[in-house]
């Protein structure tokens, strides 16, 4: 490993390892190969994480044709190589052949505890936690510089976006409405603890895709489609650019995956979405421009 100085010490990974995996793979999704390549074609930096004496993971990946010398449209997605993995099953052959212009995704590992991944990612989390405020500060003034800064990420908001499943889905929310300077919009997977709230009149400049299943409720999560449909209705009262998804799947990875590649080339504006969109996405999916 190359030792490298900055603001802090970094030090470059294989993806081989990975943090602890919150979307347990399929072996028998037929899509192993697919995901061992993305992994195998991942790194990933160290340096301190939210609290002290912590560190945090956070993985990049870039298309192999991708120019150097030019910063990327880039997708913030949280939950790592969990993360990695829905954005990008579907579409990565339409990026890696050309079909479609090359794109940047930083993705950090979460907390690797159940209890305190929801702490930092659910504003107003139960027990009066503060650490969602420190992971925000920790994301928007060490992570989003370290990627400008290093690996040329996009600093033009209208090429920059947040995205997220199920908690993360609900970060994902509260950081491009408290942040429109830095996020032109969000990919929002199954949010289950966001608040109407959270929205702000500065969603009626950014980008929104938002998906609910109406056959999540399992587990912990109680309100089938209740909140993803709350989100989209107050989206649609200000008339933001918005993509919604609601139809008959589970609160898990695959649906997330396959509501994915059209979603994405929608949001991030790179070409013809309709050309990318899989089954689910076409039946399911309604967009406003």
């Amino acid at each position: 490993m190359r030792l490298r100085l900055a603001l802090f010490t970094l030090f470059a990974l294989s993806a081989a390892a990975s943090a602890q995996s919150f979307l347990p793979a399929n072996p028998h999704d037929g899509m192993q190969a697919a995901r061992d390549q993305i992994h195998d074609q991942t790194r990933g930096s160290v340096f301190p994480g939210p609290h002290q004496g912590e560190t945090r993971v956070v993985w990049v990946w870039r298309p192999a044709n991708a120019p150097t010398n030019r910063r990327l449209p880039t997708l913030y997605i949280f939950d790592g190589l969990d993360g990695l993995s829905v954005a990008l099953l579907r579409l990565k052959p339409a990026l890696d052949s050309g079909a479609l212009p090359p794109i940047l995704i930083i993705a950090p590992d979460p907390n690797p505890r159940s209890e305190g991944r929801g702490a930092e990612y659910l504003r107003g989390f139960p027990g009066g936690s503060d650490d969602f405020r420190i992971h925000e500060d920790w994301f928007v003034r060490q992570v989003v510089p370290w990627a400008q800064r290093t690996q040329r990420a996009a600093t033009d908001p209208s090429q920059a976006f947040v995205a997220g499943f199920s908690n993360g889905a609900d970060l994902s929310i509260v950081l491009a409405n408290n942040h429109p300077e830095l996020f032109g919009g969000a990919l929002v997977h199954s949010p289950v603890g966001a608040q109407t709230a959270w929205i702000t009149d500065s969603a009626a400049h950014q980008r929104w895709v938002v998906t609910g299943g109406t056959r999540e409720a399992a587990g912990s999560v109680h309100r089938s489609a209740d909140v993803p449909r709350q989100v989209i209705e107050t989206l649609q009262r200000l008339n933001a650019p918005l993509r919604e998804c609601v139809g008959p799947w589970r609160h898990e990875g695959p649906a997330w995956r396959d509501l994915s590649p059209g979603s994405l080339v929608w949001l991030m504006g790179l070409g013809d979405f309709s050309a990318y969109a899989t089954e689910a996405e076409q039946r399911y999916c309604h967009t406003t421009p």
